[in-house]
């Protein structure tokens, strides 16, 4: 670790040094240079929340604490080290790391990475992660270089959704150019996941019915069901008629098939439970949640289960190699470009699989000796181009774009594979009025393994024209058409959406009491002419009206109306307005500002009631203080259990320094 510190104190100091001896820093650095070596910038603060429903699960926790830290030291005025400290209680119950720590130190031509950052080298390689670990970037003229290493997932024991193994990923980028003008970068990207960073080894059952609240007819013919992972011992059943005290055997020695078929027998009982337990290892076991009742001359009731069933073995160790390349080239002084980006992608989703011999499968020596090719391991290539012009009255972008169905990266939050997209795009504008034009047709099933393919054609247009000095108006058009050529009834998908939306903006008096009128129409219209959803259609129209005053000096409003009409199948019909008010208050010059905004909502089904107050005061030039508070009301259908009241409010400090 110390060796680690001298390292980053040497890479920070270093270009100051270089620049003091070769006599670089400019006359008036130097002299401000001599006055402070050493200035400190940055902000420090804190937020507290406080929680509370009634009616319905809770969206957040009851408490919730954070502290942010983010100092910059600045030396001689030419190299910049900023560090960054979020701790948060939330953290602890996240499958991923929230608390944040990282310092990042910049100078002219470079940058240091310690901690937590992310990078973005394009979008089909590294893109929307959060690294920890350590980074650099050099860009000393033209020339570009750029490194990232560390982890960028932590063990998380789990289902498909949330598990993960430990993931460790390290790139590189070296290119040349500056990005406001032509540039080509080369990146290489390595992603692996740590196979003995999660234990699958667990042995589970989980009971799934009865598992709480059932009621049960002596002598009608139950299910006993449950779930296990990692067990193929036959397991034994038992039955409690005292909450637990005592047990008495239903059945020993059955299959772990996942379920037993049971008739009901014995005494009356409202506090029945069910053990399932592994035949070899009995403390391998689960018992339902709750007890659940047994009687004669009863409706059988089986309640809905709302149990956690998690499966840890559909979470798989994964890697990933990248080889791509993202650039520019620029014609007639920017007026002409062209943007690309691309790839190449070797995955496998599970690296525990059997390797293969590279010789069978052709693979270069060079890429076998960096990745090691097993059951299931996927190579393809992603491809993403842009041509832009821009012109005074003229743009347009027009791009191509193909991923592959075997492209994938480790480096991104989220990648849409198997897609293959052409697009254009077209501004106007003449004197006070633009148009905008486009269309976007996308397509998937591009190498022909699925059993249909799927198409999307997009067309939007816009038109905005300040038709007086006091009058805006704009107009805007979308239409959607999602459809694939299956012949299959069960998987025909045909779907259609039109759009069409107005907004008129009339500024009466910019300084006066009533100053703005805004209104706002839409109408949208959908058909789905799947055959299972037997052509549903929907038609919604939206209008919204809403008036800015100021009453008063230092008190401005906002008042707004909203009518929704929809209508489903021609059989459901749904009406829906809603009003809000939003107040905002300045005092002791502007030190001291007041939000309240006070909504409701009404249909036929439902009633719902919003207040938020939010008073913001600044009491120095550094110091700021704000309190939030909101309260919400929903009222659902009569004899519903829809009902809730949710309270939230926080408290939050931060200085600058």
């Amino acid at each position: 670790m110390n060796a680690f510190l001298r390292i980053v104190c040497c890479l920070i100091f270093l270009p100051v040094a270089s620049l003091a001896q070769d006599g670089n820093l400019p006359a008036s650095d130097s002299a401000s240079a001599k006055k402070k070596p050493l200035t400190v910038t940055g902000e420090i603060g804190a937020y507290g929340e406080l929680y509370s429903i009634q009616g319905q699960p809770g969206r957040r926790p009851p408490a919730t604490g954070r502290i942010f830290f983010r100092p910059t030291l600045n030396f001689f005025g030419v190299v910049q080290v900023p560090f960054e400290f979020l701790i948060s209680t939330e953290d602890r119950s996240l499958k991923q790391n929230i608390n944040h720590f990282g310092i990042s130190p910049q100078w002219k031509w470079g940058s240091l990475h310690a901690g937590d950052f992310t990078e973005d080298y394009s979008q089909l390689t590294l893109s929307g992660i959060t690294i920890r670990g350590g980074g650099l970037n050099l860009t000393p003229g033209k020339f570009r270089f750029s490194a990232a290493a560390g982890l960028t997932r932590r063990s998380v024991f789990g289902g498909a959704q949330d598990g993960a193994f430990k993931r460790f990923l390290w790139a590189a980028k070296i290119g040349y150019g500056k990005t406001d003008a032509s540039f080509v970068d080369l990146i290489f990207l390595r992603a692996s996941d740590e196979s003995g960073s999660l234990a699958q080894d667990e042995k589970t059952i989980t009971v799934l019915t009865p598992n709480g609240n059932d009621v049960l007819n002596t002598g009608s013919l139950q299910s006993i069901r449950w779930n296990s992972f990692g067990l193929d011992d036959a397991i034994k059943i038992e039955l409690s008629r005292n909450g637990g005290t005592t047990w008495e055997l239903i059945a020993e020695n059955q299959p772990n098939a996942g379920f037993y078929n049971w008739t009901v027998s014995g005494i009356t009982t409202f506090q029945a439970l069910v053990k399932i337990s592994d035949q070899l290892f009995p403390g391998i076991y689960d018992i339902s949640d709750q007890v659940f009742t047994i009687g004669s001359g009863v409706d059988t009731f089986i309640a809905s289960n709302t149990e956690e069933i998690i499966n840890p073995y559909a979470v798989t160790p994964q890697e990933n190699l990248l080889v791509g390349t993202k650039g520019r080239i620029t014609f007639l002084k920017n007026k002409v470009s062209l943007d690309f980006n691309g790839g190449g992608s070797a995955y496998t989703r599970d690296i525990r699989s059997t390797e293969i011999n590279p010789d069978s499968t052709g693979i270069p020596d060079f890429i076998s000796g960096l990745y090691k090719a097993r059951v299931g391991t996927s190579y393809d290539f992603a491809v993403n181009t842009l041509l832009n012009l821009n012109f005074k009255s003229f743009r347009s972008k027009v791009g191509f774009k193909n991923i592959g169905p075997g492209y994938n990266s480790l480096g991104t939050a989220y990648l849409l594979n198997d897609i293959r997209e052409y697009s254009i795009m077209n501004a106007f504008r003449i004197k006070q009025v633009s148009v905008s034009l486009g269309y976007i047709r996308q397509g998937d099933n591009l190498i022909r393994q699925k059993l249909f393919t799927t198409s999307r054609n997009i067309i939007t247009s816009a038109l905005n024209a300040m038709i007086t000095k006091f009058w805006n108006s704009s107009l805007s058009f979308n239409y959607i058409n999602l459809k694939n050529d299956s012949d299959n009834d069960s998987t025909k998908t045909s779907f259609g959406s039109f759009f069409i939306g107005m907004n008129q903006l009339f500024m009466i008096r910019p300084q006066g009491v009533f100053r703005n009128i805004n209104l706002n129409y839409a109408f949208n219209n959908s058909e789905n002419k799947s055959y299972l959803l037997q052509n549903i259609k929907s038609t919604v129209h939206t209008l919204n009206l809403s008036a800015g005053l100021n009453p008063i000096p230092n008190l401005s409003s906002t008042l707004s109306a909203g009518f929704i009409t929809s209508e489903v199948a021609d059989t459901s019909k749904i009406f829906t307005h809603n009003y809000s008010v939003l107040l905002q208050l300045s005092n002791f010059s502007n030190k001291l500002v007041t939000s309240l905004n006070l909504t409701s909502a009404f249909s036929e089904a439902s009633a719902s009631f919003r207040a938020m107050l939010s008073p913001n005061y600044r009491f120095s030039k550094k110091d700021q203080i704000g309190i939030f508070v909101s309260y919400t009301k929903y009222n659902g259908v009569v004899g519903s259990n829809g009902d809730f009241n949710e309270f939230l409010a926080g408290l939050n400090y931060s200085h600058r320094f």
